[in-house]
């Protein structure tokens, strides 16, 4: 079985995932696409309210 990551490894993916869709967001953003930097900007704010969550800043 494997075995469950730790709430710091949870909290950087989330981190970093958060900042990988705003980077692309930002690009679509920059390309005129709205549509799509729309729907990117949600996962944004998906995965740092996440990351706050584990943070227990929620």
């Amino acid at each position: 079985m494997k075995p469950r990551r730790t709430l710091s490894e949870r909290i950087a993916d989330a981190d970093d995932r958060g900042g990988r869709y705003l980077a692309d967001a930002n690009e679509a953003a920059e390309r005129g696409d709205t549509a799509k930097a729309g729907k990117l900007y949600e996962k944004v704010q998906y995965w740092l309210d996440l990351s706050n969550k584990l943070r227990g800043n929620a």
